[in-house]
């Protein structure tokens, strides 16, 4: 006979480490907050551990908690799809994602549309980065260097490096031409509280002056970094593939012809035991069919500094 807590109990913890709150998981589960607690009690004493640290403040995960979700998720995953598999001859299936997020709002989402037309059971969903330390995830497309996605082992894949290029908006063009690169403000990219390497690297490559390290502006996402340059904040030395849009409709010009790899790109990362699941091998067949029709489209132009 199996040892193991209830299901509602289960189903109890996965709700509450959503939510971080007693009170919202009991409302979502139609129980009373008294009700919530006594359960997650009466689980941390089954298990011999304590899942929360409670305070006036909120709930936070203990490590233990943050170790058994997965295994809770995935498995509650695993008996919601059984069950619907027999109420139905086409049950859907909830792929979970988490994107490096620029990759997810300039590539990834528009392209979703094809995904579902292609598999209509598919219900997916992207999981904020603020999320992923408390949560399960099918799959994920990571932002780093080669060597990171290394150290995921066997759940790394290779997808592609960065193409960097000097882009800006074509607002700071006097009289037809660019204004010197030093006379501008440069955009950056941060990486944590570090700046990523692409103007350093850009610099190199074309025997420019170095970046000075109090030039400019940095922003925390890439995305952001585009936005700005778009409204002529300045250059920028950004991936290629993150700005095509903007370089197709004219909104961004690449300014040099200069184009070289980046050390960091992304890869794919299926967490261990979920290689096999028909939404994942769905979804990787599609990513890689996905990159290699980008990657083989039409150049574009540059107009040079």
């Amino acid at each position: 006979m199996r040892k193991l807590p209830s299901l509602n109990m289960l189903r109890l913890f996965e709700e509450t480490c959503r939510t971080l709150s007693f009170s919202k998981a009991a409302d979502a589960l139609f129980m009373t907050q008294s009700a919530a607690s006594r359960q997650m009690r009466q689980l941390e004493t089954f298990l011999g551990k304590d899942l929360f640290v409670r305070s006036h403040s909120g709930l936070l995960l203990t490590p233990e908690a943050i170790q058994l979700l997965p295994v809770v998720r995935q498995s509650l995953d695993l008996l919601e799809e059984g069950v619907r598999g027999v109420q139905q001859h086409n049950p859907r299936q909830h792929l979970r994602l988490q994107v490096a997020p620029t990759f997810a709002t300039r590539w990834l989402a528009p392209r979703l549309v094809t995904l579902r037309q292609q598999h209509r059971h598919l219900q997916i969903m992207l999981i904020s980065e603020a999320r992923q330390k408390y949560s399960d995830f099918d799959c994920a497309i990571r932002f780093g260097s080669q060597e990171e996605a290394q150290v995921a082992g066997g759940e790394g894949e290779w997808l592609c490096h960065e193409t960097l290029v000097l882009v800006a908006s074509p607002l700071l063009m006097l009289d037809g031409a660019w204004p010197d690169i030093n006379l501008m403000p440069q955009l950056h990219i941060l990486n944590g509280d570090s700046r990523l390497d692409n103007w350093a690297r850009w610099c190199q490559a074309c025997s420019e002056a170095p970046v000075l390290e109090d030039n400019g502006l940095a922003f925390s996402t890439q995305d952001q970094v585009i936005n700005a340059c778009v409204t002529g904040a300045g250059y920028a030395v950004l991936d290629r593939a993150m700005v095509r849009n903007e370089l197709n409709n004219g909104v961004l010009v690449q300014v040099s012809p200069q184009m070289l790899a980046s050390a960091n790109g992304y890869w794919l990362e299926v967490p261990g035991g979920k290689q096999t699941l028909p939404r994942v091998t769905v979804f990787r067949d599609w990513l890689l069919t996905e990159m290699q029709r980008f990657n083989s489209a039409a150049p574009i132009a540059t107009m040079t500094l």
